[in-house]
């Protein structure tokens, strides 16, 4: 089965798993309407709980949210669910068990192109500018000096049409080398150092913890830097909810973004280095002085211009089967842009 043949029947799917909760949420009893605020799970006099579901990576900001207090501040009681691939998390909150989740870009497009009805309401950690945080890395003695060195060779992706999967495809397109002649394997980062140690596959895509240690261990080398170069700005990540809950909870949705921003504030604070490493070094498991001290930007705005073109990068290489919504129907009406 083709890759493009499996995202399809994802995306049909979660649309099925969406109407199914609509139909039972129309067919259940009214409940009563709260006296104030909005009618999220566990609306109570005092905090509102919500559960959000985080990803392998940029998970600092919201554990620091609720390490730092800011969610207190703003009224909830967060019950955070370690995630694993954006697709795998969206499924969670279609399904009912997650109210918010983090998702990629590459995701909400293809998924709300498919009518999986849901919307972003923020970005949660950008593709920098200025630095790498992600990149192709190959062993240092393979021989590969180039994107072109790989034709008819593997390389790993935690996604696939997803994130840096399309961003590689566009810097192999403009090396003069054809995407399909590269093989693209499914490996989640946490596995990529042990694949390239044993030459399971010959180059992988690491991205933020991940990608410090092997860009500076003299055991490996970095051949392209393509999120930098084709998505510098573009979130790596992004909050998503359902239509539906956020229809009925928007000021819950408005005090996640301000506790997120209040996070993104103090993470991006270089005098906090070390309480945003304590975070890194307890979810990662790994002591504080072994963890990758390159941290990725965190924002909640989502370039509106720089979404576009990669939405349009995304139907060029056919991970969107079906015409894309324009970016501003995927984002929520209330989330930060720029």
């Amino acid at each position: 089965m083709s890759h493009s043949i499996r995202r399809t029947a994802r995306w049909a799917g979660l649309a099925a798993m969406a109407a199914t909760a609509l139909v039972a949420t129309a067919c259940s009893s009214p409940a009563p309407a709260p006296a104030s605020g909005d009618a999220a799970s566990g609306e109570r006099p005092g905090k509102t709980e919500i559960t959000v579901v985080t990803a392998p990576i940029n998970y600092e900001p919201v554990y620091l949210a609720d390490s730092e207090g800011f969610f207190d501040e703003v009224g909830l009681d967060v019950t955070i669910k370690p995630g694993g691939t954006p697709q795998d998390n969206l499924a969670q909150v279609m399904g009912g068990s997650a109210d918010l989740t983090i998702v990629s870009w590459d995701v909400a497009v293809t998924a709300t192109s498919e009518g999986v009805p849901i919307k972003v309401i923020s970005s949660n950690a950008v593709v920098s500018t200025e630095f790498d945080t992600s990149g192709v890395v190959v062993r240092a003695d393979s021989g590969i000096e180039s994107l072109a060195d790989l034709e008819g060779k593997t390389i790993a992706f935690n996604d696939l049409g997803s994130g840096g999967n399309v961003a590689v495809k566009q810097a192999f397109e403009a090396a003069g080398v054809d995407p399909e002649k590269v093989e693209d394997v499914l490996i989640p980062f946490a596995g990529m150092q042990a694949a390239l140690e044993g030459g399971q596959v010959d180059a992988a895509f690491p991205s933020d913890a991940f990608y410090g240690p092997l860009s500076q261990d003299p055991a490996y080398k970095v051949i392209s830097n393509p999120s930098r170069e084709f998505r510098g700005g573009l979130p790596i990540t992004l909050w998503a909810a359902t239509d539906p809950w956020l229809q009925e909870n928007p000021g819950t949705a408005d005090k996640f973004n301000e506790a997120m921003q209040k996070a993104a504030d103090f993470y991006n604070d270089e005098a906090n280095l070390d309480a945003v490493l304590a975070v890194r070094s307890e979810i990662s498991g790994k002591p504080v002085e072994e963890v990758s001290k390159v941290l990725t930007p965190a924002a909640l705005e989502t370039p509106v211009d720089v979404a576009e073109a990669t939405t349009q990068a995304l139907k060029e290489f056919g991970f969107v089967e079906k015409e894309p919504k324009p970016v501003d129907e995927i984002l929520w009406a209330d989330a930060p842009r720029s």
